[in-house]
């Protein structure tokens, strides 16, 4: 898991261009630092992956450290 993710530090023009896109759009956005790069998974993996998906009931991303 990517205990990295965090909220991008926007200043007040960046903030106001996603407040702006958010009332356009009508959903909520959250802007985050950029990432690592998705994890290739093999078919395995993604089938344990999946079905602990279901299981929790939650949607999960597998991301390379």
């Amino acid at each position: 898991m990517n205990e990295n993710l965090t909220p991008a530090a926007l200043d007040q023009s960046a903030l106001n261009e996603v407040r702006n896109l958010e009332h356009e759009i009508g959903k909520v956005l959250v802007a985050l630092d950029p990432t690592p790069a998705y994890a290739a998974l093999t078919e395995e993996q993604l089938d344990k992956l999946r079905q602990a998906e279901q299981r929790l009931g939650v949607v999960m991303v597998a991301y390379d450290t």
